[in-house]
């Protein structure tokens, strides 16, 4: 154990050392006769020239995500209705990865310590810090119900783990895997990215028996995705949005940026894009670019 913390580390510090400097802008989402419009982009995260990044919504649709201060990273949160800031940890290591737990107000993120510690912990709003699943190495991970929890666990080559957090015991359901974790709407599955072949695949996961099916292939070289509260995925790539419906869509679709005055061709927001994630009900997007 050790021995892998060592290793780790390295990665990470080197992942540190070379984070980008990244806004997070959210835009309303437009769902038009064909497929969808962004508008109206506000950089909620332009107080901090630094790295934002990792955004989610919780239930009431604010908006969680992590960024720099004092040289680490902390998670904040966003009102959006009034566009307020509210610093939700103050560790001396650094938070990434905010995700709200099903039916609670609390929240997991991996807690990344100066020794190189890297471990899932809760936080509640008035309770003390906890840590989730002793010893397993979590690099991302999403919840698929207030118990069972679908993690990237880093490793050589990275596995696909569900784990039950009342018994602590795991399954590896598969390896290669991709960073994006979601639960799907209306489904009893979780989405994950594939890399095991040489164009990536989305596949559906079913926690309870570890069976997979191919949903579809990704933008090319793409790894970040959400989903719509309507079934629709998301993806980014360079500064181009994509949709595609597994119910009805043959294939990728671009979703079209109405620029305003504010924004030209040569003042565009979206470069270089990764994560992405949607509110609850549907209407706004936020999405990471490099500043």
């Amino acid at each position: 154990m050790k021995k892998s913390l060592a290793i780790l580390f390295v990665f990470v510090s080197c992942v540190i050392q070379a984070q980008p400097n990244t806004e997070i802008y959210v835009f309303d989402l437009v769902k038009t006769d064909s497929n969808y419009t962004i508008q109206n982009p506000v950089n909620i995260t332009h107080q901090n020239p630094r790295y934002d990044n990792q955004p989610y919504f919780t239930d009431n649709g604010d908006l969680l995500f992590v960024s720099t201060r004092q040289g680490q990273t902390d998670v904040a949160q966003v009102d959006m209705e009034k566009y307020k800031w509210t610093w939700l940890t103050a560790t001396p290591g650094s938070e990434y990865s905010p995700t709200q737990l099903p039916g609670s107000t609390a929240f997991s993120a991996i807690n990344l310590e100066k020794d190189g510690t890297q471990l899932l912990w809760k936080y509640s709003p008035n309770g003390k810090p906890e840590v989730i699943i002793p010893d397993l190495i979590i690099g991302y991970h999403c919840w698929f119900d207030s118990k069972t929890l679908v993690s990237f666990v880093l490793g050589d080559p990275s596995t696909l783990q569900v784990c039950d957090t009342n018994t602590k015991a795991c399954k590896t359901y598969g390896k290669n895997i991709g960073r994006s974790l979601h639960k799907i709407p209306g489904q009893p599955k979780v989405s994950f990215i594939s890399k095991e072949k040489e164009h990536w695949e989305i596949l559906s996961l079913d926690p309870a028996s570890g069976k997979t099916e191919l949903i579809t292939k990704t933008i090319k070289d793409s790894e970040d995705m959400c989903w719509a509260p309507n079934g629709t995925i998301f993806m980014g790539k360079d500064d181009q949005l994509y949709s595609f419906n597994p119910s009805v869509d043959a294939d990728w679709k671009l979703v079209t940026f109405n620029k305003n005055k504010i924004f030209t061709q040569n003042n565009n927001p979206l470069k270089a894009i990764t994560r992405i994630t949607i509110n609850p009900t549907g209407n706004k997007i936020a999405v990471v670019v490099e500043q």
